[in-house]
């Protein structure tokens, strides 16, 4: 039976262009022509700009180009006719099967009429493309369709690797008829962009895919997928999107301008100190017979008139303040941490919620029961959320938005290794269909604060919402003990959240403790206990510690470290030190901050079997965990230790 047409909503068609409106004109080419170079190819958003292109002929002082064989403007006069060309642009049943099944006359005329009732931005509003692993079929990405700066075109994932889907509800009929019961994903941190988190992730998924020589089996089972998720992130000094915002000259000079009335008025005071208090003070000091004859052998007057003579303290301070804010952006970390709170997170949570949204649409589609109280397990699919360094304030937010939308009342919690009570949610629970299990995070750059009394009114309900917490951290991980001090100086609310960072965490040796570990945290050469009598220590308690500190070493094996000596106030530096180079130098795979996740580490063969340990008994894992870890990894396993009331002694200063 054939569809019936859907009814117009606009008269003039064939569209054409109004000639006494060019800047109405190239307005609309350009936003066009922007989405489809933005958005991945045959999906949703895209196609919907390509029907309002092919709607319209060729726009003036504009020269005739295609794509997939198309031209980009068509002018063509027959809705039919635009889809019949669009579905001959690819392999339909084989590439987009959900383009296929959509993209028909009635799918143009709903386009066309959002563009013509003005209402086309809420039509192609996502705010995250997804791809298909075209190797392995339960992979996926999902990409923030945010851009590292308005004047740079996305890097979109390569179209023989990952192939486009049309939107989330062809995602959610995948994983449905998949049988998928588990959800891991993994997102990244500060200064990774997109080319380079493609083939990272891709080297992921294939070491997760392989079959292990022991057992002949694979991490990833059929049942279980992962998704990789990249918000906007850049590479420092080199990126393109840094450079091209200097293209603004009128905001450069007044920024320029601004700095330079600063550095005027500090200049001034300064050299009115200098003149006025600071001559006359060490005036009357050179009279002292020892400090006379010191000053005179050294020509120290000579030095200080010269030091106030003229005003060039005025453009000094001015240069000085020039060199520190260039350094300060052209790093991007301040940049990377606005995108990831205010693009990532909330890109990443309208994905879950969307997500939640799909499984309910495909079951009415397919006319299942939708329950209304009861909590049936197999509708149920069990999340992960891995992330590394900047990435884990990406998730930690992800849960506090998901939190608000969903719930943040403790309206009953799951204990590990218990099963779903008939008509009752548990906490963990986002929406209707997915349910929190684990929360890897791997140097996470979140204030330790945050987990502290006074400052966790949302980490405190986020963090809850997971069953288990797994923390993976270093005291040599420079990136976090320095950089994000000095990124975050001005920021933070305090001094201790720009300066202590929760990947900065260690677990340090007690004597006469119940327990040979306590989590401690680096600062510099020294290091203080990470929870104190103050501190809302349950959410301490619910994690459980992975000291990597030590793990690495080889050209082979790669890690976080090449220095297999403790860190204390002696070896600190040195340690820092030897590191940097052996980075710089390219001597080892080492990565101080992000060797989590090579392939070869212990740590990555622990985050392998975690994603596998869904049905295991909290003491079965610790046990394997115990196995895996050897030498290089210390673990101090989740409520298994109560917080010191005083301070206990150590052993020789060992890190």
């Amino acid at each position: 039976m054939a569809k019936q047409q859907k009814q117009r909503h606009y008269s003039d068609w064939p569209f054409r262009w109004d000639h006494k409106r060019p800047e109405t004109i190239q307005n609309d080419r350009r936003w066009l022509e922007s989405i489809v170079r933005n958005a991945a190819p045959f999906s949703d958003w895209w196609t919907k700009a390509r029907i309002v292109q092919l709607a319209y002929p060729l726009p003036p002082n504009t020269r005739p180009q295609t794509l997939y064989e198309l031209p980009v403007y068509g002018g063509i006069t027959s809705e039919a006719e635009i889809a019949l060309a669009l579905r001959g642009c690819c392999d339909l049943l084989d590439e987009y099967p959900e383009f296929a099944r959509q993209v028909d006359e009635n799918y143009v005329i709903e386009t066309l009429n959002a563009w013509k009732t003005k209402q086309f931005s809420l039509a192609i509003g996502r705010n995250f493309d997804l791809y298909a692993h075209r190797q392995f079929p339960n992979v996926f990405l999902a990409v923030s369709t945010a851009p590292v700066s308005l004047n740079v075109d996305r890097i979109l994932p390569p179209i023989d690797q990952f192939r486009p889907l049309f939107n989330i509800d062809e995602l959610a009929a995948i994983l449905r008829d998949r049988d998928i019961q588990r959800v891991t994903l993994r997102t990244h941190g500060y200064s990774n962009p997109a080319k380079s988190f493609y083939a990272n992730f891709d080297r992921e998924a294939t070491a997760l895919n392989q079959h292990d020589s022991a057992t002949h089996d694979r991490t990833l089972q059929p049942d279980h997928c992962y998704i990789g998720y990249h918000w906007p992130s850049e590479k420092p000094i080199v990126s393109p999107g840094l450079w091209a915002d200097y293209r603004n000259v009128g905001i450069l000079l007044k920024f320029l301008f601004v700095l330079s009335g600063l550095a005027g008025i500090v200049g001034t005071l300064l050299y009115v100190f200098l003149r006025l208090i600071g001559l006359p003070l060490l005036n009357w000091i050179g009279k002292i017979p020892a400090v006379e004859s010191y000053f005179s052998a050294t020509n120290f007057w000579e030095t200080a008139a010269l030091a106030v003579r003229g005003y060039w303290l005025i453009p000094t301070v001015f240069m000085l303040w020039v060199l520190a804010f260039l350094m300060l952006r052209i790093v991007v970390y301040q940049r990377d941490r606005y995108r990831a709170i205010h693009y990532g997170a909330p890109d990443l949570a309208e994905f879950f919620w969307r997500l939640d949204r799909s499984f309910r649409n495909y079951a009415s589609q397919r006319k299942e029961p939708i329950s209304g109280e009861v909590v049936r397990p197999r509708e149920l699919v069990t999340v992960n959320l891995v992330g590394h360094s900047m990435g884990a304030l990406v998730l930690v937010n992800v849960l506090r938005i998901l939190s608000d939308r969903f719930g943040k009342d403790d309206i009953g919690s799951l204990k590990p290794d218990t099963e779903l009570a008939p008509g009752r949610d548990p906490v963990e629970k986002m929406g209707r269909y997915l349910l929190l299990d684990k929360l890897i995070l791997a140097s996470p750059d979140i204030p330790l604060e945050f987990l502290r009394e006074g400052r966790n009114n949302y980490v405190r309900s986020a963090m809850r919402r997971c069953r288990r917490i797994y923390l993976m951290s270093s005291d040599r991980d420079i990136v976090l003990r320095y950089l994000s001090t000095v990124g975050n100086w001005f920021g933070e609310p305090s001094m201790q959240m720009a300066g202590l960072r929760l990947g900065n965490v260690y677990l340090k040796r007690l004597k006469n403790a119940d327990l040979p570990f306590r989590p401690y945290i680096r600062i510099m050469l020294h290091s203080e206990r990470a929870v104190r009598p103050t501190s809302s220590y349950e959410l301490f308690l619910k994690f459980n510690y992975l000291d990597c500190s030590r793990m690495g070493g080889g050209k082979a094996s790669g890690g976080v470290n090449v220095v297999p000596l403790p860190m204390n106030h002696i070896t600190a530096l040195p340690i820092d030190l030897i590191n940097t180079l052996f980075y710089l130098l390219g001597l080892s795979k080492l990565d101080v901050h992000g060797g989590y996740f090579q392939t070869q580490t212990r740590s990555f063969q622990i985050f392998k079997f975690l994603l596998t340990a869904n049905t295991l008994k909290d003491e079965e894992i610790r046990a394997e965990i115990d196995r895996i870890k050897g030498q290089q990894i210390r673990f101090l396993p989740s409520q298994r230790w109560e917080m010191p009331a005083v301070s206990q002694p150590v052993d020789g200063g060992e890190g």
